[in-house]
């Protein structure tokens, strides 16, 4: 008798997240769910990451993939309502979020393809289960082509506008280096889901075509949320017009995109508070009366001893100057060239005033 192959394959894996399972401080999102088209409300943004949140590699041994169950007072717990209320008001989000997808586009070959999130996603016997889209396996849990974002799961839910989400998440893709590229206007408009398929502006979305509305509403005022819940993790620095945590890119005078200024600041700190004492002692006095100005690495050491004791706005005025300090140091290449392009010019011109040589 021959054995049917398919009672070998490896059966979905359910993940059934009990009342013990605590939920993860930080959780990874790969680079290109990061850098994808969605179209996410906020409670969308908190069910689809709440998935997310608990991936792992391992639960993906299945063709069909995983299934997660999440029971009520977890669901409780994480968007804080009541047991009672879960199934009525779970529905009609869960409802959209079965027909989203995400996009991804190569703008180099006008190539797009979208694919839907989930496979299934249902609330029974007082348990949420979603399952999410095989087709997505790669996007999911590969990090190795692209890397990913380590987000950090309190901050991202407090934030209560779908955009200071969606851009929280982009400045979490590079911590360690605390520098994004510059993005332009259509990237950030395609990340922040305000196109359809056909790459225009939805029907919902109009308003925000202008690109003066667009920053405003989906750029700066994210911002602005962002610096008040996250100022205990993320420095934003002001732009030399005053833009919180960004510059504009312009083409004459048409914006092209835009350069975000951050610093994640080291939730690792282990200085006492006896030994911030003694830095904010030393460091203040060096610096107010004897006049000595400080390194770079010192005022790192100031702004530290300022976190300790949750002085976040002496800490960030700190970073601040840092900014200002390291950015003096790095002259941009295209500016550098300019520069030399102008020392050139400049040896010529006193060449031929040292030789009074002309042209006639």
């Amino acid at each position: 008798m021959t054995s049917n192959s398919n009672n070998s394959a490896p059966k979905q894996k359910h993940v059934d997240l009990g009342l013990q399972e605590s939920m993860p401080e930080v959780f990874k999102k790969s680079h290109e769910l990061i850098f994808s088209r969605q179209r996410l409300s906020v409670h969308e943004q908190n069910i689809f990451n709440l998935m997310v949140a608990h991936m792992r590699e391992d639960h993906w041994k299945s063709k069909s993939g995983p299934s997660y169950e999440f029971p009520a007072q977890i669901l409780s717990d994480w968007f804080d309502i009541e047991s009672s209320h879960l199934s009525s008001t779970l529905s009609p989000v869960a409802d959209r979020l079965a027909t989203r997808t995400v996009g991804f586009t190569n703008t180099e070959t006008n190539e797009w393809d979208y694919i839907p999130i989930l496979a299934r996603i249902k609330y029974k016997n007082a348990k949420l289960i979603i399952i999410p889209n095989p087709e997505l396996k790669e996007q999911y849990i590969d990090y190795s082509k692209k890397g990913y974002a380590l987000i950090n799961r309190k901050p991202l839910y407090k934030l209560k506008k779908s955009y200071s989400k969606r851009l929280y998440e982009i400045l979490s893709r590079f911590k360690q280096e605390g520098y994004q590229r510059p993005l332009t206007i259509d990237e950030l408009k395609g990340y922040f889901g305000l196109f359809d398929e056909n790459g225009n502006l939805s029907k919902g979305n109009q308003s925000l075509g202008p690109t003066g509305v667009f920053i405003k509403r989906c750029i700066s005022d994210s911002f602005q949320e962002i610096s008040e819940i996250c100022k205990h993790e993320l420095v934003l620095f002001k732009s030399d017009k005053g833009e919180l945590g960004y510059s504009l890119i312009k083409k004459g005078r048409v914006t092209t995109g835009i350069k975000f200024h951050y610093k994640w600041i080291d939730s690792k700190v282990s200085m006492s508070e006896d030994t911030a004492k003694d830095t904010i002692r030393e460091l203040e006095t060096k610096l107010s009366l004897k006049n000595e100005k400080l390194t770079i690495p010192e005022l790192n050491l100031l702004a530290e001893a300022y976190m300790v004791f949750d002085d976040t706005d002496t800490a960030n005025e700190i970073y601040d100057v840092i900014n200002q300090r390291e950015a003096a140091l790095v002259v941009e290449p295209e500016q550098k060239a300019k520069e030399d392009k102008q020392k050139f010019l400049e040896k010529i011109k006193q060449m031929k005033a040292k030789s009074k040589v002309g042209y006639d």
